[in-house]
């Protein structure tokens, strides 16, 4: 059951992507460092554990404003613009699927809403090595409780959504001051999406330029971390 207006009255909402699309790109240059030295206290479980540097050192700063015992765990870093693609279109084939009679441009809507394009003008933010997904896990690596609503099948992904119940809002307030003070902008659509550098970043917060392109060429040691992914892909298949 979906419900309406799931956001709280006044809080932010995300800009469409023709808006994100005319923000300048003006890279910068700043390598990828790898996650596992680069973040010792974060929690991977991500494929491509990489970003851009200055992203890294902003993840240590969230990290230290935690709670005690709390710790950041990331499910999604860096990203290739073909795995982007695959899952942008494999989502928008589900709601073809699911919504057959939905013109081109509705399915297209609805998909950018929870997949930026691949096919835009503005690179997506995962392949920047910008962006992050990320949650919060307790000591002993158990989910902290940021989703449950009080209303079954009530709408929880809008960072502000209407719809949490006390203690998840508490605890989702603790990841939105961490990572505003550690220099992050959200995703309002996404409560676990954050970026800085990024397109979507310097549309939000006003910034001249976004600061990152696209990794077109992929560093050795990440292309690596691919190919011993895809292996693993293989074998496991």
């Amino acid at each position: 059951m979906a419900f309406r207006g799931s956001r709280l009255p006044g809080t932010p909402r995300e800009p469409g992507i023709l808006r994100i699309g005319k923000v300048p790109i003006c890279e910068c240059g700043e390598p990828l460092v790898d996650l596992r030295q680069a973040c010792p206290e974060v929690v991977l479980t991500c494929r491509l554990p990489f970003l851009r540097k200055t992203v890294a050192d902003m993840l240590n700063k969230a990290q230290s404003l935690l709670p005690n015992g709390w710790r950041l765990k990331v499910h999604t870093a860096l990203r290739t613009l073909e795995e982007q693609s695959q899952g942008y279109w494999n989502y928008y084939k589900s709601l073809q699927e699911k919504h057959p009679n939905w013109p081109r441009h509705i399915l297209r809507r609805e998909a950018n809403k929870f997949w930026h394009p691949p096919d835009m003008k503005a690179p997506p933010g995962h392949c920047t090595g910008g962006a992050v997904d990320l949650r919060i896990v307790d000591a002993e690596g158990n989910d902290i409780d940021l989703t449950s609503t009080v209303r079954e099948g009530a709408n929880s992904q809008p960072t502000y959504s209407r719809y949490l119940t006390p203690a998840a809002r508490a605890n989702r307030q603790v990841l939105i001051d961490v990572m505003t003070e550690a220099g992050f902008s959200n995703c309002a659509d996404e409560w676990w999406h954050w970026s800085y550098g990024d397109s979507a970043w310097a549309s939000r917060t006003g910034a001249p330029c976004a600061i990152y392109d696209r990794i077109r060429v992929l560093p050795p040691e990440v292309q690596a971390e691919l190919t011993k992914q895809q292996e693993k892909g293989s074998d496991a298949g």
